[in-house]
């Protein structure tokens, strides 16, 4: 999910006001990072794919979902 990141902060007497990046995903900011070769980053653009992260992550949390549901008592079990 993009979130912002604090640039900086500037204090004005006892007022201080912060100054955000633009919303930018974590794999956004490791592309644009220098901490990666080129050969890594060509790797990770053949392997990225926001529609199959999205549906595997879908998956997962309904999995989860249904093992908490199987393992509540069934008067306690929570509304879908």
């Amino acid at each position: 999910m993009p979130t912002t990141k604090l640039e900086r902060k500037i204090k004005t007497g006892s007022k201080e006001i912060k100054k955000y990046d633009a919303p930018r995903s974590p794999y956004q900011r490791l592309m644009e990072s220098d901490a990666l070769s080129s050969e890594v980053k060509t790797e990770l653009l053949r392997l990225y794919n926001p529609i199959s992260l999205q549906h595997n992550g879908n998956k997962a949390i309904l999995a989860l979902r249904e093992a908490v549901a199987a393992r509540l008592p069934s008067d306690s079990k929570p509304a879908a």
